[in-house]
């Protein structure tokens, strides 16, 4: 139990940094929309961080999960690093060059041959957190959650400072210093039309991607102390084994950005014009009610993955991996629980219009999207056996399934249910995930997970909560907290038997 304790712990601390960034960068939305000249520009904003989600990946190489590996594998924590690092070093810096020689060619291809500079900015951006990745993998593996914390706010608050200064304080400075009444110094004039022409709508959208590339550059020397170990420099042999393993993942990686992002995309490409743009939106909008339990399987997985690995190898591994599954199972049906209980509450406060949080097809999703997340952090759980078992061409190919499902689902079922289809579709894919998971983990690294236990926690939290609303419409909401004490009652029951099964 132990053991359970302290990777609450460290989930709590990385859920911390996790939920205040999401919390910190949303609220740099509205001030992107006040500050850009239109719905147009703040497309290309969107475009371009699409397309930095999917060369994030390829940039990482799948280096960040092959560290966890080959650490535990090789004992020479230190030394995998180095490796790791330097390859990132090589790898970033030959597309920093390829955008520098090819940035017009690049973006002509993306769509905005106007901006040929933003190639270089994206390149230099993917570079550097590809780098302090790697960099915060070694403070996860070193169970060091809360420098993680204060660098990754850091991070944020430098990317914040940055958007403020360029797209609020510049336009002000710029008209202040330039002003007859300010008096201002040549160099003061100076820097005053510096501002003003920071400020034009057309360098906008540059400053906000500059913003990020500050952050990113500063994040790097942040992690100084995780640097020492380059001096291990560049092990040829072990960057082959590594690459072996880590390069199924980045397939398994792009397989789920495209579970995650592309039914946006379809949606607007597949319904006419005014509707897909209504249908993403509004479909957008409701996944922000699954907020919580998406945060809380996020900071589960940074705290998750060195844990696994730690535990690799140890005679009693495979039946921890079951109890984590276990309790997080517990965890998350409770949050499930809770938010839909919450919804009459959460919704107005989240969505803000009641063009959304009275929209009743959008309500109708929260709970699959709320039970495509939850399985999404099962199948983090279970995909612990290809990591651990070097099959990780398995991996892949499992996530080439749930991106199949994704793409069919979407395409066959958008034209006729729009962003409905797209939630149920997002469930499905990650039901697959969990399945096909579990059958083949249990062939090649059997794990003796609970089963009954699992699918009764699942039916208690989800069931009575989903669909009593439905045949008792008439109820006030607020009768249905009842179900949160027997939620946890039937959680003490089960452990109570459970434990006597164990000591019998």
């Amino acid at each position: 139990m132990s053991v359970i304790k302290k990777l609450a712990s460290q989930t709590a601390v990385y859920g911390l940094s996790t939920m205040l960034g999401r919390f910190l960068n949303f609220l740099l939305v509205p001030l992107y929309l006040s500050k850009l000249s239109g719905a147009a520009d703040y497309g290309i904003v969107s475009v371009m961080f699409t397309y930095a989600s999917f060369l994030a990946i390829v940039f990482a190489m799948g280096l960040e999960t092959a560290f966890f590996h080959f650490s535990k594998k090789t004992g020479q924590p230190a030394k995998v690093l180095a490796t790791a690092t330097h390859t990132l070093i090589i790898t970033g810096l030959t597309a920093v060059l390829i955008s520098r020689l090819f940035g017009f060619e690049i973006m002509h291809w993306i769509g905005y041959p106007q901006f040929p500079q933003f190639a270089s900015y994206f390149a230099l951006i993917l570079a550097a957190d590809a780098i302090t990745a790697l960099g915060f993998a070694w403070l996860r593996q070193q169970e060091k959650p809360w420098s993680f914390a204060w660098i990754r706010l850091t991070n944020i608050g430098v990317n914040i400072g940055a958007n403020l200064f360029f797209l609020v304080a510049c336009p002000w400075l710029g008209d202040y210093l330039t002003s007859p009444e300010s008096g201002s110094s040549a160099q003061a004039l100076a820097f005053g039309v510096w501002c003003l022409d920071q400020a034009q709508p057309a360098n906008m959208i540059s400053n906000i991607f500059l913003s990020n590339l500050l952050a990113s550059i500063v994040t790097v020397p942040l992690l100084s102390k995780t640097w020492q170990n380059l001096k291990w420099g560049l092990d040829l042999g072990l960057l082959k084994t590594m690459l072996r393993y880590s390069l199924p993942l980045v397939i398994v990686g792009l397989a789920g950005m495209i579970n995650e992002t592309l039914d946006r995309v379809l949606l607007k490409e597949m319904l006419p014009a005014d509707a897909g743009d209504a249908e993403a939106g509004m479909y957008s909008a409701f996944y922000k009610l699954s907020l919580v339990l998406t945060l809380f399987v996020q900071a589960f997985r940074f705290a998750a993955e060195p844990f696994f690995f730690g535990k690799a190898g140890d005679k009693d591994a495979p039946e921890t991996y079951a109890l984590v599954m276990r309790y997080f199972v517990y965890v998350s049906g409770g949050i499930f629980l809770v938010t839909m209980i919450c919804m009459p509450w959460l919704a107005p406060l989240l969505l803000q219009k009641p063009l959304y949080y009275e929209n009743v097809r959008g309500l109708s999703i929260v709970p699959v999207l709320l039970g495509a997340n939850l399985c999404l952090g099962m199948y983090y759980n279970l995909s612990i056996w290809y990591k651990l078992s070097g099959k990780t061409q398995m991996g892949g190919l499992i996530a080439l399934f749930g991106a199949i499902v994704t793409i069919f689902g979407n395409y066959i079922f958008i034209p006729q249910y729009g962003f409905v289809a797209s939630a149920y579709t997002t469930l499905a894919a990650y039901a697959t995930l969990v399945i096909l998971g579990y059958w083949f983990g249990q062939k090649y690294y059997p794990i003796p997970y609970q089963l009954p236990i699992i699918l009764t926690t699942l039916l208690v939290s989800v069931g009575p909560i989903t669909f009593l609303p439905h045949l008792f419409p008439n109820i006030h909401h607020g009768v249905y907290w009842i179900l949160v004490p027997i939620y946890f009652g039937v959680l003490y029951i089960i452990e109570k038997r459970f434990a006597r099964k164990l000591s019998a």
